[in-house]
């Protein structure tokens, strides 16, 4: 060979060689090099589903959503009689939380096999992950005839139904599983809310002692324990029951993450305690009533919550150090150095332990005063009218449904005279608002500039602006009372009723500017309304 005469280039391995080579090396997890390997056979082969598969696979395994959901579809749209690709297509979307998409795919698997069990089964879950708890139940119905699980699918129906409000259909398939099956934890487990939502609570927390009993190392009984100890105001043994959701399965708090002891009561003064927050917006708020009193102790507080929390928490708790979560997926370095550490909820354990433990401290958060100043001059524009903040629908994805109410029923509030009504409602109100207007010729005050999905303080600054806010169970209640402005929290009677409200308070401990409006049974919120319409027109 001459010194210019070009190199050969070694002989290109059989595809079928490749493929083989590509799927040991995803086997072995060695997804870059099989992503390499499969990548060159899809740009020899571009109409080869298999490769796409493959491809799938590999971004699944990678956490590449985006990824695995482009590759099965190019796999189905080559192949659109491929049943396995279709069904690995919904379980991609399901387990990246795309229940949507999932039931979508499900629904058109569904009608290309009629008959397939696992399938209807399949999309019957979906249907309950988007709250469509009907459609779940009629799939569950079809299934459990043929089924081989039957505890386990007549427990699902159950449930289906008990989120419905069918509440007496809902006992009897529990009550005709746990007979099949004394033992049978699901069932068990939610029986005891199903007593708790017939105000049967004795009952319920006997079955929980009995299910423990049967079970002492099961985590999800544990949890919905302390969740009825803690509703029913049994406070320090319901704090202590609260530490087993660390042990429930796929739990996401950071309760292993940071290499600090935990904080068992030892002084504090010139400390430095590790705080961080494991809930949602509403519930790190809440129990960030509890950082006071942290600083109050001595400590050197550093707090991780959510990011979007950050500055908010950052102006109202100036002399702690705000770090957040997202950021310590990828480095714990500022976190290090702590003393102690503790999970908001484990500081209830000694800091609420009872109700007389509860400060009556006005208001925790605090936020910029001369922003809502100016957004209450600009949403009274000159009239004598009092601020009503307004918040109608929960975005919970388990019980949104059960703890929204629809806009038009509120109009009887909103023709109360002397009030300005604000939404402060989060999420997209285009139908709400629009409804409200063609059914009863009402509207409210929306203010487009105000994004609470991007920036807490300015949103805390809207809810500061209000002489009073009215709102469902969510978020928004949180910072009324977090930031000392009159609530009334509208809640449920039944699914949805969170453990932090208690039982039978009209009050809420946490926030002193808060009253409670209990549903009394159902899903009506008609009698509500009209007490809560009452009480305005009264109101001093």
């Amino acid at each position: 060979m001459t010194r210019n005469q070009p190199k050969s280039k070694s002989p290109q391995q059989p595809l079928g060689q490749r493929y083989r080579q590509a799927l040991a090396l995803i086997n072995a997890r060695q997804f870059e090099a099989a992503r390499k390997i499969c990548l060159g056979i899809a740009k020899e082969t571009p109409d080869e589903p298999d490769v796409h598969k493959l491809l799938a696979m590999i971004a699944y395994q990678s956490k590449d959503s985006a990824g695995a959901i482009t590759h099965f579809q190019r796999a189905l749209t080559i192949n659109p009689d491929d049943m396995g690709t279709r069904l690995n297509l919904a379980k991609t979307y399901r387990d990246f939380h795309k229940f949507v998409e999932a039931a979508a795919v499900l629904e058109s698997a569904a009608q290309c096999a009629p008959g397939d069990m696992s399938i209807l089964y399949d999309l019957a879950k979906a249907y309950q992950q988007l709250g469509r708890h009907g459609d779940a139940a009629r799939c569950f119905r079809q299934v459990l005839p043929k089924s081989e699980t039957p505890n386990i699918v007549e427990t699902n129906l159950a449930t289906a139904l008990m989120n419905m409000g069918a509440i007496d259909d809902a006992e009897a398939h529990y009550t005709a599983v746990i007979g099949r099956a004394p033992d049978f934890l699901p069932a068990l487990i939610n029986l005891a809310i199903l007593r708790d939502i017939q105000g049967r609570m004795d009952e319920a927390l006997a079955i929980l002692d009995r299910a423990i009993a049967l079970h002492p190392q099961n985590a999800d009984i544990h949890f919905h324990h302390a969740l009825a100890l803690i509703a029913r105001g049994r406070l320090a043994e319901g704090w202590a029951e609260y530490v087993w959701r660390f042990e429930r399965p796929a739990v996401t708090t950071l309760h292993n993450h940071f290499p600090t002891p935990y904080w068992n009561g030892e002084p504090l003064d010139g400390r430095t305690l590790l705080v961080w927050t494991e809930q949602g917006l509403g519930d790190e708020i809440l129990l960030a009533s509890m950082i006071p009193d942290v600083l109050e102790r001595g400590a050197q507080c550093t707090l991780v919550c959510t990011n979007r929390l950050a500055p908010l928490f950052q102006h109202s708790f100036p002399s702690a150090k705000i770090l957040t979560r997202e950021d310590m997926k990828t480095d714990i370095a500022p976190a290090r150095g702590a003393h102690y550490q503790a999970s908001l909820s484990q500081l209830g354990f000694r800091l609420r332990p009872s109700f007389e433990s509860f400060p009556q401290r006005k208001s925790y958060l605090k936020a910029d005063e001369a922003e809502a100043s100016a957004l209450r001059t600009r949403y009274l524009q000159g009239s004598p009218d009092r601020l009503v903040g307004i918040a109608w629908q929960s975005g919970n994805p388990q019980a949104g449904a059960e703890k929204s109410t629809p806009l038009t029923a509120w109009a009887d509030i909103l023709r109360v005279p002397g009030y300005r009504f604000v939404s402060l409602q989060y999420g997209d109100r285009t139908n709400a608002l629009r409804e409200l207007q063609e059914q009863t010729g009402l509207s409210i005050t929306v203010d487009e500039d105000i994004r609470s999905d991007r920036d807490m303080r300015q949103f805390a600054a809207q809810v500061a602006a209000m002489d009073l806010v009215i709102s469902v169970s969510n978020t928004t209640v949180h910072f009324a009372g977090a930031l000392g402005v009159p609530v009334w929290t509208l809640l449920p009677s039944s699914v949805g009723r969170i453990w932090y409200w208690f039982l039978d308070r009209s009050d809420s401990p946490w926030y002193p500017s808060m009253r409670l409006f209990r549903q009394e049974r159902g899903k009506d919120w008609s009698a509500v309304l009209e007490s809560v319409a009452r009480e305005l027109r009264q109101w001093p």
